[in-house]
């Protein structure tokens, strides 16, 4: 018997779970705000226990094929002093393979060319959502007042999820994390190596992309509201902002257009969400967890959520009297919040300890720590989230 699904929100997770959803046989349809695919963004690094997702979704060979191998890596103080360096062969032995990145358009679009035929449609905004239940199905709700009813209803629309309020009313609205943030990607001007810099509160990243391009991003801490909404004023704060780091970081600003570049403060959840399920709607991604994007682990969860829903809402026939779809939902919920309870408490700690930290005599201190330890320490603390492995999806 077919089931149908509609997955609100064409992200990485969305994209994900729409295509994990349809390797097991489920009819599938998604649902986009934004008039049309997204063609400029930044840049994503995804570590091993996303790949492995993307692997069980059956899209890791085609999107491994659009990113290029991460590391090495260096981290470094504010006057360009290593502190951490981490080779591809580490990075492979402890997390099980190497981590790649990515320009988040061309991920998403080797997501889409893996849903084939399946419909997305752009410019549907969804509004509100009726959960249903065990004996009737989901209804979504888009703002021109259509209604789509689903056996399952996937809540892939972001940190300001509108479908969130359905699921978890009680949840905590996301708050701002401390940090603004500016993110580019621009003709790479020859830098090879991945490196990360820990300054007096702020960060700056520097990852080479597979199409030739640089992606850097610069956070901040500050109050929020500091994006103006012109591109020109904001590249220029962030010119101010790092003109005194160390070499490229400035060269690499400079050479930056103002097209090129975003801003935005960054927000997240400050605590985990009550539940991420209700009737038969799911919450995947930023709408059930966004967090501080420290410890690398934003899109790689919404890709293990897409993953393990999956499974769960297709491994057969409900309990006495229930639903498979209702019932596995509730398997969903026990098995992923825990697991994004920690990750989320884990980029919080991440957060206060690495960029956030502005205190002179205490950066000193936790560079010395840094410096100290050895590149696999740093290792073990990433494959606690790194080597996750995806359940086996039931092929449909």
């Amino acid at each position: 018997m077919s089931r149908s699904a509609i997955v609100v929100g064409a992200g990485i997770a969305g994209l994900t779970a729409a295509n994990a959803l349809t390797r097991c046989g489920w009819d599938v349809r998604v649902l986009e705000r934004s008039p049309e695919p997204r063609t400029t963004g930044a840049g994503i690094v995804l570590l091993a226990n996303a790949l492995r997702g993307l692997d069980a979704a059956g899209v890791g060979d085609a999107v491994r094929a659009v990113g290029q191998r991460a590391y090495p890596g260096t981290l470094r103080d504010g006057a360009g002093r290593a502190l951490v360096h981490v080779s591809a062969e580490q990075i492979a032995a402890r997390l099980g393979t190497v981590a790649i990145a990515f320009h988040r358009p061309r991920l998403q679009e080797a997501l889409l060319d893996g849903l084939g035929d399946v419909e997305v449609t752009y410019g549907a905004a969804a509004a509100a959502v009726d959960p249903g239940d065990a004996a009737r199905p989901a209804v979504v709700t888009l703002d021109d007042g259509t209604t789509l009813g689903a056996d399952l209803v996937v809540a892939a629309d972001g940190v300001r999820s509108r479908l969130r309020a359905a699921v978890a009313p009680d949840a905590a609205e996301p708050v701002y994390v401390g940090s603004t943030t500016w993110l580019a990607v621009l003709d790479n001007p020859g830098i090879t190596e991945m490196s990360q810099t820990w300054g007096p509160g702020g960060e700056v990243g520097l990852i080479a992309l597979g199409d030739g391009r640089l992606y850097w991003y610069a956070t901040q801490v500050g109050p929020a509201g500091r994006p103006t909404g012109d591109p020109a004023a904001d590249l220029a704060a962030a010119r101010a902002a790092f003109a005194g780091w160390h070499d490229p970081i400035p060269q690499v600003l400079a050479a930056t257009t103002p097209e090129q570049v975003q801003q935005l403060d960054l927000y997240g959840f400050p605590k985990p969400i009550p539940r991420m399920v209700r009737g038969r709607v799911a919450l995947v991604g930023d709408a059930a967890h966004a967090m501080p994007p420290n410890v690398g682990q934003g899109g790689c969860q919404g890709i293990e959520d897409a993953v393990v829903l999956a499974a769960s809402v297709s491994g057969g026939a409900g309990g006495a009297g229930g639903d498979p779809v209702v019932d596995g939902l509730a398997a969903y919920d026990r098995v992923r919040r825990p697991r994004t309870s920690g990750v989320l408490r884990a980029a919080w700690a991440s957060a206060r300890i690495g960029e956030q930290l502005g205190n002179p005599a205490l950066v000193g201190l936790r560079n010395a720590a840094l410096r100290a330890l050895p590149a696999r320490v740093m290792l073990d603390g990433m494959s606690r989230f790194a080597r996750w492995t995806p359940p086996t999806l039931p092929v449909g």
